[in-house]
Parts: C-alpha cells; structure tokens; sequence
C-alpha cells in the first residue's frame, strides 16, 4: 500500500501499489502545479478527509477535475468528471513518500501542444 497525503493531513490518498512511472505534463495546469501524475482506476484508490474540507477545479474540455485541500492547498489527485475518462485518475506522487518517487521512471508528456511523449 503506498499512501499519499497532503501538507497538513487532512487528505488521504491509498493506492493498493506503486507505479513504474510518474508522468509530468507542462499543459498551463500541470506546469503551473508542478505535479507528478501517477495513474489508477478510480476503484482501486481510497480518498479519505479529515474535515471533508476539498475543494475542485475544472477547465478547458472539463473531462478531468482537480482536487485540492481547503486547509493547506495542497493539489492532491484528479478525477474524471462525467465527460472523462471513468476508468482513470491521477494521484499526485509529489505528496508520496521521496523514496517511492525516486525509484520512479519520470516520463516528460508535451501537454501543451502534441500530447505526446517528450525528451526532458
């Protein structure tokens, strides 16, 4: 089980196993989150709050919504809106423990204009 969480705590996010890669993406979202997507069903993560206090964004084509938490502000995951995808989400691995990630593969994806898999 590898558990994700943000600055204060109050989200939790359990995913039953780690990845072999994380992916960063330099869409004008992601660069500006400077997060590390790694990927999941959503039936195989467990997101549990504290004070229930998290918030979402959704822009552009609103397929996926962005979670964060109200207390720290931590970007935590995102999840498919009902125009997404419904078999996949994101889990932000910048909030999992440094020696998971480090043992990652960090795959570079041009978010911005090709959507294809880039060299860093």
């Amino acid at each position: 089980m590898i558990e994700a969480s943000c600055h204060c705590g109050n989200i939790k996010i359990d995913v039953p196993e780690t990845t072999k890669a994380v992916t960063s993406c330099n869409c004008s979202a992601c660069s500006k989150y400077a997060s590390l997507w790694a990927y999941f069903s959503p039936k195989d993560v467990k997101v549990t709050t504290v004070t229930h206090s998290i918030s979402s964004y959704s822009w552009g084509d609103k397929t996926i919504e962005f979670h964060h938490c109200n207390n720290c502000g931590c970007l935590t995951h995102y999840t498919p809106t009902a125009r997404g995808n419904k078999d996949k989400m994101a889990v932000n691995f910048r909030l999992v423990n440094a020696n998971v990630v480090s043992a990652l593969k960090i795959r570079y994806v041009d978010g911005a204009d090709t959507w294809e898999e880039v060299k860093p």
